[in-house]
């Protein structure tokens, strides 16, 4: 298994299990993440501490089900996966599903870019 699929398919299973350590633990130091919104980059966390307060606190808050990575592919230092997400809500289960792009540096997850495609 490429060690870019292992380290997606790890942190896929450590939010599964709200474990932010975990998650962070194959995270860059200056870790950046990025929301895509009409064609705009909306940069949501600019580093490893950052995204690990905020996975905790999201952890406390939101009712997910699991995530499990649909479709993969590296090309070069890049990582492209198709990820859904599961969350109880009052009005039953949803399913969110989100095009993420990874740059990898050094071993890390260096930045993510997350394009919304949708909610069933």
């Amino acid at each position: 298994m490429n060690d870019y699929i292992k380290m997606m398919t790890e942190n896929t299973d450590a939010f599964t299990r709200k474990d932010a350590d975990a998650l962070a633990s194959n995270l860059a130091e200056d870790y950046a993440s990025f929301r895509m919104e009409g064609g705009e980059a909306i940069k949501r966390t600019s580093s490893r501490e950052e995204t690990k307060a905020i996975m905790e606190k999201m952890f406390d808050a939101v009712p997910l089900k699991g995530s499990k990575l649909d479709r993969i592919m590296v090309v070069g230092d890049h990582v492209v996966a198709v990820e859904k997400d599961t969350f109880d809500t009052p009005d039953g289960e949803r399913t969110t599903t989100t095009l993420g792009v990874y740059h990898m540096q050094d071993g890390k997850m260096w930045r993510a870019y997350s394009f919304p495609i949708s909610d069933d």
